[in-house]
């Protein structure tokens, strides 16, 4: 999919039909996230265009991650930008072990950590799922809009969400960055599992669902 596209739907230059089908793809899904998380996930921009980056990223490490199956291995690990599945065996009998990154710190391999999920059923504390999506606010202010306001989501810098699939679990991510600890609530109904975490005076604090595992802060 690309940028082209979306930009020729959003100012009404073309049809959802005349588009690839992996466009259509994509903007079901996000259709279908709008109305599982009552309107706190949603493609559509507060000008009127259309945004579906809020998964894109993650469906493509989905589309994708079947074809490391053919490659025989026993298990891998496949992210991008705080968005992980993971599948098998870990290469450690520590485990998949990810890191949450300190939302106060700049993104990057050397960034503070304020808690370290085990994803899959090996290692200590394992979560026993296999999908963790980060979305947040510290390191792009206003890239995350509240629909119910048009303006910019305040309330989460980050939230972390676990589950089994990667999509799902990345729109819940965006939905609780906007909607808080009701967000937090309404995810854990649908079976997943949230850590969010605010920024006051230079200090963070945590909000986690009751089926939250992880070690560290």
């Amino acid at each position: 999919m690309t940028t082209t596209w979306i930009s020729r739907l959003s100012r009404g230059e073309a049809s959802v039909g005349e588009a690839p089908p992996a466009v259509a793809e994509v903007l079901d899904l996000c259709e279908a996230f709008r109305d599982e998380t009552d309107g706190l996930f949603d493609a559509r921009t507060p000008a009127g265009g259309i945004d579906p980056t809020g998964i894109v990223k993650t469906w493509a490490l989905e589309r994708s991650r079947w074809r490391l199956g053919l490659l025989g291995a026993e298990g891998w690990s496949l992210g991008c930008a705080g968005d992980v599945t993971v599948s098998g065996k870990a290469p450690t009998e520590a485990g998949w072990r990810i890191g949450i990154a300190d939302p106060r710190e700049a993104p990057g391999s050397d960034a503070v950590l304020v808690g370290v999920v085990t994803l899959g059923v090996g290692g200590d504390g394992a979560t026993g799922r296999h999908a963790l999506a980060t979305s947040g606010l510290a390191h792009r202010s206003g890239h995350i809009w509240d629909p119910r306001t048009g303006t910019a989501a305040t309330q989460v810098a980050q939230a972390t969400v676990v589950g089994d699939d990667l999509v799902r679990c990345d729109a819940w991510a965006t939905a609780v960055v906007v909607g808080g600890k009701a967000a937090a609530k309404a995810a854990q109904r649908q079976g997943l599992e949230v850590q969010a975490l605010t920024v006051k005076d230079g200090r963070v604090a945590a909000s986690r669902t009751a089926g939250w595992r992880s070690k560290g802060a």
